[in-house]
């Protein structure tokens, strides 16, 4: 963006003014990690954490772990999706999931009212614990 070949040429205590930033650069910037990150941030992003040491830090606050809330079943749909955008797919595949993930993101996506022939447990009922066994293919508990 600045013509830096190397990111080890940004000193991150600088300013972005500093670094050559105007306000062009500065959108460009926002716009970009807004699409990296899955989130809208503020078109004063640049200004509001001035260094590159301080927009790391709040990206960091805004895409780590809240360790002070945890996310359970019942949390909203925004923690749960934070939550699950964090997970690299990777982990999706090795535990198997990916398949069943991808059924349940299409939109003509029906699927069973419940979770297995004559068992009368409707999926909505099931714990999340439950759901995950029943998507591994395991009927243990």
């Amino acid at each position: 963006m600045l013509g830096h070949t190397n990111p080890a040429a940004v000193d991150i205590s600088k300013e972005f003014l500093e670094l050559g930033f105007d306000s062009l650069t500065a959108v460009e910037l926002r716009n970009g990690l807004s699409t990296a990150v899955g989130t809208r941030l503020p078109t004063t992003l640049v200004f509001d954490y001035p260094t590159p040491q301080a927009l790391a830090a709040r990206l960091g606050a805004i895409l780590g772990p809240d360790e002070e809330r945890e996310v359970t079943a019942e949390s909203s749909d925004a923690d749960i999706r934070r939550v699950l955008a964090a997970i690299p797919v990777s982990r999706f595949r090795d535990a198997g999931l990916m398949e069943t993930l991808l059924q349940l993101s299409r939109p003509d996506y029906k699927g069973p009212a419940e979770t297995s022939a004559g068992s009368g447990e409707v999926i909505d009922e099931l714990d999340v614990d439950s759901l995950v066994q029943r998507a591994l293919g395991s009927s243990q508990s």
